[in-house]
């Protein structure tokens, strides 16, 4: 059993591997007032590309084409584009990250140049409309020593972000504390768009945080599954009944057939009712094959009935709360990269 329990760790330490290898650092090139000119021309010509593709709603290559301009010049501008591309392509908890390091560079280039400070009010208005589409955990984690690991829908979050609430995507949300010791803690939760969802950690054996266990006002959420070092969980029960049951209809329909074949034989050799005494061995198998038969179909209708009425409880799902859409704010429609610098124009 340890074994396999350690196997199971391996792996999903292994996929967690590959998917965080899956989505690298966004490449970052040199800042809009130290660029050169053959900086500043690649990010032009990449930016044209992509604009030229967003317009064509070619919107995996218009992502590249913003990449490679901002891995030219890390203008704010181009970073802004890369997160609408990722709304476009419905990757909305990878645009939320990108929106939320747009505005931070927008607003320190602002402090330089003014006119960052449209790039600025554009992400801020963009990633609060984004909001109502997704659902936010909360994290509270406690008593993980140096190493631990946190991850959040298959992404791992940073130590430093570990209080702050992280975008998903609104449905069932598997978070995970790994410890420096190996030992995995697992929750579920249910999160529902445009709430916010509280989910407190500690390592197995440890007490969590009092008062962290519920979620906001606006949360919608029930922690489905606790420590890998508890008990078996609802759904897993769910599963031993169902088998039970499974196994008891097996016994009735075996031993069933059985008896079915030694009241065949007697009624074929017995007449009116009477039976050779060599076959009396053959009637009282019979009458313990039917006893045993009785018994697997009261087992199996008992096993699966409360196999299903633990699974069904198991995956009820708590009220989701009514998502609100805001008006949306001012949108920049055209961007452009000119020689000096990266600007931002539109209506609104």
């Amino acid at each position: 059993m340890r074994h396999a329990i350690s196997t199971a760790l391996l792996t999903g330490a292994l996929a967690l591997s590959a998917v965080s290898l899956s989505h690298p650092a966004l490449a970052q090139g040199a800042p809009p007032e130290t660029a050169t000119a053959e900086q500043k021309d690649t990010a032009q010509k990449a930016f044209q590309k992509g604009m030229k593709a967003a317009k064509a709603k070619k919107h995996d290559d218009a992502l590249a084409a913003f990449k490679e301009s901002y891995g030219a010049v890390a203008s704010p501008n181009s970073h802004l584009m890369i997160a609408r591309e990722l709304v476009e392509l419905g990757k909305l908890e990878e645009a939320w990250l990108e929106y939320d390091k747009t505005l931070a560079e927008a607003e320190a280039a602002a402090q330089k140049d003014p006119k960052y400070a449209d790039t600025a009010n554009s992400a801020r208005t963009e990633q609060g409309d984004l909001k109502a589409k997704l659902a936010f955990v909360k994290l509270t984690v406690t008593g993980a020593g140096p190493g631990s690991r946190v991850t959040v829908h298959s992404r791992e979050i940073p130590e430093a972000d570990w209080g702050k609430p992280v975008a998903v995507t609104p449905g069932k949300i598997r978070v995970e504390l790994v410890g420096n010791d190996g030992k995995e803690t697992v929750k579920e939760v249910d999160a529902a768009a445009g709430s916010e969802v509280a989910v407190a950690l500690s390592p197995a054996g440890a007490s969590p945080a009092a008062g962290t266990g519920a979620g906001s006002g606006t949360a919608s959420a029930k922690v489905e599954a606790s420590t890998s070092g508890g008990g078996p969980s609802m759904r897993t029960w769910a599963y031993i009944a169902g088998g039970v049951g499974v196994a008891g209809l097996a016994t009735f329909g075996i031993f069933g057939a059985m008896n079915n074949a030694k009241h065949s034989k007697l009624e074929d050799e017995c007449k009116d009712g009477v039976c050779p005494s060599n076959l009396e061995e053959e009637r009282d198998a019979g009458k313990q094959y039917q006893t045993i038969a009785n018994v697997g179909l009261v087992v199996g209708v008992v096993g699966l009935g409360t196999g299903t009425v633990l699974y069904l409880m198991s995956g009820k799902k708590t009220e989701k709360t009514a998502t609100v859409v805001r008006p949306r704010g001012p949108r920049v429609n055209a961007v452009s990269v000119g020689y000096q610098s990266v600007m931002v124009t539109g209506s609104f």
